[in-house]
């Protein structure tokens, strides 16, 4: 079956990380309308030269002609490795967005919860409830090292122009002065109460799988813990 796409073009790349590159695209006459959390398939052609897609969720808000992803090169990965090569001016076809993570409820409290490229969607979500929002807001991020931080300086923007918002960095692989190691078992000491708030998880099938675990354990309502949906057959397999 036939996939409708955009041909968008590449306006802008600049590097996040050591691995991940942030690319901005155009697609003149067009208006890009989702709810922030969605994500988008980029097309590419494969080794095989067979047509595929990777869905990678826009950091950036609906309402305009241009969006922007972050891409984390691996080396296994065609589709990171192909978007990488790619340079200013260069034709990107899209899907349009869509999918199941969203904000629900924009007058409770909200707790963010990402590890690497999970945090791009969460990044879009935080900064539409900043704005639209009525409640506190917890950013919990994790990843590897400081050198992985995608978004920090974002992150720390929105604590210090918020009082409202607050953000703690979790290291795995580095030792620091801040917090280290899993990120979902500081949620006890982050968060005050688990009835009330909304929990987004993205990141890692394990590490999405085990936070919703704790959250059921420590009393959230699986109502209120929202995630992309796919993360537990991930695992399973």
């Amino acid at each position: 079956m036939p996939v409708d796409t955009l041909r968008a073009t590449l306006v802008s790349v600049h590097a996040l990380t050591p691995r991940v590159k942030q690319f901005l695209l155009r697609v003149d006459g067009h208006t890009f309308e989702f709810t922030p959390g969605q994500h988008v398939s980029v097309a590419f052609e494969g080794a095989e030269g067979r047509r595929r897609f990777r869905p990678y969720s826009p950091v950036s808000q609906p309402g305009t002609d241009t969006i922007a992803l972050a891409v984390k090169r691996y080396p296994e990965g065609a589709c990171s490795s192909w978007m990488h090569e790619r340079s200013v001016g260069d034709p990107i076809e899209l899907t349009p967005p869509s999918g199941n993570l969203g904000l629900r409820a924009l007058d409770r409290d909200v707790v963010f919860v990402a590890t690497g490229t999970g945090i791009t969607p969460m990044i879009s979500m935080a900064t539409r409830y900043l704005t639209a929002g009525g409640g506190d807001a917890t950013f919990l991020f994790g990843e590897r090292t400081q050198a992985d931080l995608m978004y920090r300086e974002t992150l720390d923007l929105y604590a210090a122009n918020h009082d409202r918002f607050t953000v703690a960095y979790v290291l795995s692989d580095e030792e620091w002065a801040g917090r280290t190691g899993h990120v979902q078992a500081h949620l006890p000491a982050l968060i005050d109460r688990f009835e009330g708030p909304y929990f987004y998880v993205c990141g890692v099938p394990e590490m999405v799988v085990d936070t919703k675990a704790a959250l059921q354990n420590l009393g959230a309502p699986d109502a209120h813990v929202v995630t992309e949906g796919w993360e537990d057959g991930a695992v399973d397999e």
